[in-house]
């Protein structure tokens, strides 16, 4: 209503001179600016939206903080009449049209401390305590205001201690709030001013030392902020200033790592939480080894191990809480210990050998052991007794996870040093892999597949032999079960394809990492000479097990590291593939082989008009003659899946080559199959299908740029003058026409999904660039698209009146070519569109 000028001192006038009807003056104001900052579904444009805030907010700022200043002093013993008065000063403060700087001599500043010390408004001031330090941390610009806060800051810290020993959580809460938020604001003044500041940081830490976990959580990002302005250079000489701190920090959260003693009165829900937040706790204790020193930091847990362990006096009254906690900070710890670290850490591992026999301890410290893998590669003394320790852990259940994952970072990290235990490893490996299943069996077979790939390269074929001999076994009997097979022995069969998708990629990896010239010399790669030795068995499987879903998708995996990770090897076996994809397919009519089928295009496409571009092109043909039959006797919404796959095949064959993609007959087709899939309301499917449009034009208008136009003017067709290489101006025409024809039917369904189905990213990351690139290809036609659209839309809600301006503003934006305008005028249609009559946004 921007013909309404005076809302504030008209309200006020109403309602603010009754004692009665303040409170809905009150009301007004705090919801004032959460509404005009918050509130998208008012459609109005954004110039609009800015003079309208800056005349509501901005110009009447001052005068509501005087009003509320005079209501607050005039209150008497009125608490709720206060509350309002503070609730509706927070709110105009957080919109931050009430200038901070204001405030350096005002009562509010004062009044707003002295809230605190009332147990009614103790909630409502801490609120606005916080939001003013908050809109001063800008410290060079407010170092006035700054200077009237900090003395009302020294005070609370006895108020603080007072509330602790009480054990008052609410009144810790507020308190930890307002210092961690004076720390946060204030970081640049506590660093620089370590000694005047120091309160702060102290009552932060006293907070942070409190039972409560949640109040905890207050304080950890304060720390994290401190530990990283204190790390950068220019602070060297005061990180000393903080180490005392920090240490101390250390004891802090190795406490509140402990489980209770009674695990079994937690809910799963809360030792999830509980479980989350050990975690972040480990975060601060890595800024903790920042700034305190790694081997400060590691004395503290050892010495708390020691002291246990090693005490008789404890004998065997230690719960496995105490020795539990000290673990994980270990853990925690290790991506800040130095792989050099020779003092604390070689205790440490000596100690963990004197480690009570139960499964939580045994859990946490093989999980040390795996998270300092990459100093055992420089302490190879304790290979032997940590291969030992990881492998017995496989005997129980509860930390059989542990070991799988100590295991993998063990043998990625020493890959080297252990290829002489492979023949250890492997009777280890048949035993443990038959107990196994999910991530613990790859993390397993990664473990050993590191340790194969550093074998010399001479004697790699052999070992890898060795170890993909039961997977090759396992997977020929399943293939030759046919309708014999159970659930359970595809489960199994799943499971030793992932075994062996890991196997290539493992290896893929570490020769691309270690630049393994060597490997590649080799006549036939290793892993080639498996796959090719295992071909007829996937070819089988495919056969008779092709139509189960989960079979096909490990499957794929492997077909994809096949493809993606050994093009050149894998090319001799690429046209049986190709011919078996596209059998298999039809048959299934399971995305998954659309899906590999696009890292064949993406891998093997060697430029445009290539014999191997070319067979490409057929194959995708192929597998689009199925697509279409299973659209006609489907629908889109019945296979979303199949939708997207095979809409991400188009882009990738678009991507890859264009100009041979564009010579397909069966254009026609896919372009029908993508108009009929975008009334498919399955989002990664629309998405698909969108980026394929986009993707297509985006294609068409980059290459009609670079062509020459045969006058000044832009027509309402694709310009093809001779000047241009060959083939190319044919195919843009044959594209350009077909697109033509179905401009709009094209329309239509981006209109009706963006006013009925499509969701706002939608709009923003496709249908805009879809949109402008038809303006730039055919302005006179989309001017015509868009009002035959339009007119035979049927909508109650949009009356002729509504749809003649929009096609006006449409119409007028790509006469001028004014394609922001363009976005502008969809956009505003379509968000009022839907927030008046859909409700949504």
């Amino acid at each position: 209503m921007p013909e309404w000028q005076n809302v504030l001192p008209q309200f006020a006038e109403l309602y603010g001179k009754n004692p009665d009807t303040v409170k809905c003056l009150l009301e007004f104001l705090k919801i004032l600016p959460e509404e005009v900052n918050t509130n998208n579904r008012i459609p109005i444009s954004d110039e609009d939206y800015r003079i309208r805030s800056k005349e509501l907010l901005t110009n009447n700022a001052n005068e509501v903080l005087q009003m509320l200043l005079i209501y607050l002093q005039n209150s008497g013993e009125n608490i709720d009449y206060q509350i309002q008065v503070f609730e509706c000063f927070e709110s105009w403060l957080y919109s931050g049209d009430i200038a901070i700087a204001s405030l350096e001599n005002n009562p509010f500043l004062g009044h707003s401390f002295d809230a605190l010390q009332s147990n009614e408004l103790y909630d409502i001031a801490v609120d606005v305590v916080c939001r003013i330090i908050h809109e001063t941390r800008d410290t060079s610009d407010s170092m006035r205001v700054i200077e009237q806060i900090y003395p009302r800051l020294l005070p609370l810290r006895e108020s603080l201690k007072r509330a602790i020993e009480e054990e008052d959580d609410d009144k810790v809460r507020g308190y930890c709030r307002i210092f961690t938020q004076a720390g946060e604001s204030y970081l640049e003044l506590i660093v620089q001013h370590a000694d005047a500041f120091q309160s702060i940081v102290e009552s932060i830490a006293e907070c942070a030392a409190y039972h409560d976990t949640e109040i905890v959580r207050i304080t950890f990002a304060f720390w994290h902020r401190l530990a990283d302005t204190l790390c950068e250079p220019r602070h060297a000489d005061i990180r000393e200033r903080f180490k005392t701190i920090y240490l101390n920090l250390v004891d802090v959260m190795i406490k509140h790592l402990h489980y209770p003693n009674d695990l079994s009165s937690w809910t799963a829900e809360r030792r999830d939480e509980f479980r989350e937040f050990r975690h972040v706790m480990g975060d601060v204790l890595k800024d903790c080894c920042l700034i305190a020193g790694s081997q400060e930091c590691l004395t503290k847990p050892y010495t708390t191990l020691a002291h246990q362990l090693l005490n008789p006096a404890n004998g065997n009254m230690l719960e496995w809480q105490q020795i539990e906690a000290p673990l994980f900070s270990l853990r925690a710890m290790g991506s800040e210990i130095p792989e050099e670290e020779n003092v604390v850490l070689p205790q440490i591992m000596q100690l963990l050998q004197q480690l009570p026999d139960h499964p939580k301890i045994r859990y946490a410290a093989t999980l040390v052991i795996s998270r300092y893998s990459f100093w055992t590669r420089k302490h190879s003394q304790f290979i032997p007794y940590q291969l030992n320790f990881i492998s017995s852990g496989f005997d129980n259940e509860e930390v059989a996870a542990a070991a799988s994952m100590a295991l993998k970072y063990l043998c990625k990290d020493c890959s080297e040093l252990l290829v002489e235990y492979l023949p250890q490893l492997h009777p280890f490996y048949l035993n443990v892999t038959n107990k196994l299943n999910g991530a613990d069996l790859l993390e397993v077979t990664e473990a050993v597949t590191h340790v194969v790939a550093a074998v010399p390269p001479a004697e790699i074929l052999k070992a890898l032999q060795t170890f993909c001999l039961p997977i090759a076994q396992g997977l020929h009997l399943l293939a030759n079960k046919g309708v014999g097979a159970n659930e359970r022995d595809i489960r199994n069969a799943c499971d030793k394809l992932e075994q062996f998708s890991m196997i290539l990629r493992v290896f893929a990896e570490r020769q691309k990492k270690d630049d393994a010239t060597d490997v590649i010399s080799l006549p036939v790669h290793p892993c080639i000479s498996i796959i090719q030795e295992l071909w007829p068995v996937f070819d089988l499987l495919l056969m008779n097990f092709g139509a189960d879903s989960h079979l096909s998708e490990s499957l794929c995996k492997c077909f994809k590291y096949c493809i993606v990770y050994y093009p050149a090897a894998f090319r001799p076996l690429l046209p049986e593939f190709m011919d078996r994809l596209i059998t298999v397919f039809d048959r299934t009519s399971l995305s998954c082989y659309l899906w590999v089928a696009g890292k064949c295009v993406r891998e093997h496409s060697t430029g445009e008009g290539t014999e191997a571009t070319l067979t490409l092109l057929t194959f995708f043909e192929r597998l689009s003659v199925t697509m279409f039959r299973f659209i006609v006797e489907k629908k889109p919404s019945d296979i979303p899946d199949v939708v997207e796959d095979y809409f991400r095949l188009n882009i990738t064959f678009i991507d890859c080559a264009p100009l041979t993609y564009s010579q397909s007959a069966i254009f026609p087709s896919v372009l029908q199959a993508g108009l009929t899939s975008l009334a498919i309301e399955q989002q990664d499917a629309l998405h698909s299908v969108l980026a394929f449009f986009n993707k297509l034009l985006s294609f068409i208008v980059k290459e009609m740029q670079q062509i020459p136009p045969a006058s000044g003017n832009i027509t309402g067709s694709p310009i093809t003058p001779p000047s241009h290489p060959v083939g190319l101006n044919s195919n843009l025409l044959n594209l350009g026409t077909i697109l033509c024809q179905h401009g709009s039917a094209l329309i239509d369904g981006l209109f009706r999904g963006l006013m009925y189905t499509f969701s706002r990213d939608l709009q923003q990351n496709y249908v805009e660039d879809i949109l402008t690139s038809l303006a730039k290809l055919y302005p006179h036609d989309s001017q015509q698209w868009i009002s035959e659209v339009f007119q035979h839309l049927q909508d109650a809600n949009l009356t002729s009146d509504i749809k003649n301006a929009f096609i006006r503003d449409y119409n007028l934006a790509i006469q001028s070519q004014d394609l922001p305008k363009l976005r502008r005028v969809t956009n505003d249609f379509v968000a009022i569109f839907r927030r008046r009559y859909l409700g949504t946004v």
